[in-house]
């Protein structure tokens, strides 16, 4: 019995010192939710070596609406610093006291011996950086956000922000800020993909081709879709061209402008200016190594007979030139093509809109060549060229049967090119 007393009583007190060891590092004391400087006070008699009475005094006399006393509270964050030279949270305070007493030199120690203390840490960078962005210290506040891009790229947004606000300048960005290195050029190109900025996305896509970064081909085409979709066709095609180039694969001519036009190809580099081909409910698009116009294949489209098909899942980007005659042409084959709202063949601008479609094609049809004459108007950048079926309200509205097209192309007029514009024509 006298032993189990004794051993009680070690371990109560081997207790008391863990706790009064962790109060002395961190700090934890009895004194409530809420305490007053008189409870803080009592603490630091209490517990003399203790920093966490110092540091909450150094608050309270920050926060006294009443009785506000930075001087008080630098002296009790000294005080809290000196028992616990480590804790990150403490630099830090001190840092903002320091600045609002306009202590240039000891607020930016403050700041240096904060991030010493815990270099690796996202609270103590973003904290630091925001600090030294408040007195435009931009030059000393970006590595900590560069830390930020490197080491915690889920936060990259939220710098990104802040940084926009500050400075549209790429150059900055891209020397300063962002991380030299692939992963985050992609991360900050695919933020402005996100916010749309296409200007800020140019400036940023040419500043890394000075930097000597190569982009992988997914890349490439990630940017020409985006300046595609936001109406930059000429951008967009000069690099598609450049990158085909890179790749020793044909480039569009004048002959014909149409990437891959025979379907010969499931994909040319998986995007830009290649065929986009979607999945559509009530029907089937594959690609047919048994039917051909030319070549060995053709794209063939079957449609179930169930449903009323809005049908636009084929299509290109193409560029072309302003002030343009050109012609659209395609073989086509149809078999037991039901409805009368048949499939055309479309060109819509881009820019300045104009518009030609060729005759509907339904019933059954051997290979036939369907075409359409159109002139581009002035500042025109390019088109879009698709297969389509308008959905009907008519008695006939289920669609049903197939259709093969094969051997797709535009080409420019060469006679008239400089004359005036004139009305687009199909047959």
């Amino acid at each position: 019995m006298k032993r189990l007393i004794i051993h009680f009583l070690l371990v109560l007190v081997n207790i008391v010192a863990g706790f009064y060891i962790l109060s002395l590092w961190r700090g934890t004391f009895p004194y409530g939710p809420n305490p007053s400087a008189e409870s803080l006070l009592q603490a630091n008699k209490l517990a003399p070596l203790n920093p966490d009475p110092y540091y909450r005094l150094g608050i309270f006399h920050q926060l006294e609406i009443h009785n506000i006393d930075l001087i008080k509270s630098i002296d009790f964050l000294y005080k809290a610093i000196e028992r616990n030279p480590l804790e990150q949270e403490y630099w830090l305070n001190l840092a903002k006291i320091l600045d609002r007493m306009g202590e240039k030199k000891a607020f930016e120690k403050a700041l240096q011996n904060a991030i010493l203390v815990f270099p690796t840490g996202y609270q103590g960078r973003w904290i630091v950086g925001n600090l030294l962005l408040q007195k435009g210290e931009y030059e000393k506040a970006s590595p900590h956000f560069s830390y930020i891009l490197s080491h915690y790229p889920e936060e990259s947004s939220m710098v990104y922000d802040i940084w926009g606000k500050v400075t549209q300048d790429p150059a900055f960005f891209l020397e300063k800020l962002v991380p030299h290195d692939p992963s985050s050029y992609r991360q900050y190109l695919s933020y402005l993909y996100g916010e749309g900025n296409k200007e800020m996305a140019k400036k940023v896509w040419e500043g890394m081709a000075h930097l000597a970064y190569k982009a992988e081909c997914s890349e490439v085409i990630h940017y020409i879709d985006f300046l595609i979709s936001h109406g930059d066709i000429a951008e967009a095609y000069r690099i598609y061209e450049a990158e085909l180039r890179v790749r020793g694969l044909p480039i569009p001519s004048r002959e014909n402008l149409v990437v891959n036009g025979g379907f010969e190809k499931e994909k040319v580099l998986g995007g830009g200016f290649d065929w986009k081909i979607e999945a559509i409910r009530g029907g089937e698009i594959t690609f047919d190594n048994t039917v051909a116009s030319e070549g060995r294949r053709s794209l063939k489209i079957s449609f179930s007979g169930k449903e009323n098909v809005d049908f636009y899942h084929v299509f290109q980007y193409v560029s072309l030139k302003p002030n343009r005659k050109y012609q659209l042409k395609a073989e086509v084959k149809t078999k037991a093509l039901s409805t009368q709202s048949g499939v055309k063949l479309e060109i819509i601008g881009i820019g300045p809109a104009f518009y030609g479609a060729s005759q509907a094609m339904t019933g059954d049809n051997d290979w036939r060549e369907v075409s359409v004459i159109f002139r581009t108007p002035k500042q025109s950048q390019g088109g879009l060229v698709r297969l389509r079926r308008e959905a009907t309200e008519k008695f006939d509205r289920f669609i049903s049967g197939s259709l093969w097209i094969d051997n797709v192309r535009i080409s420019e007029e060469k006679a008239g090119m400089d004359s005036q514009p004139e009305s687009i024509s199909s047959r």
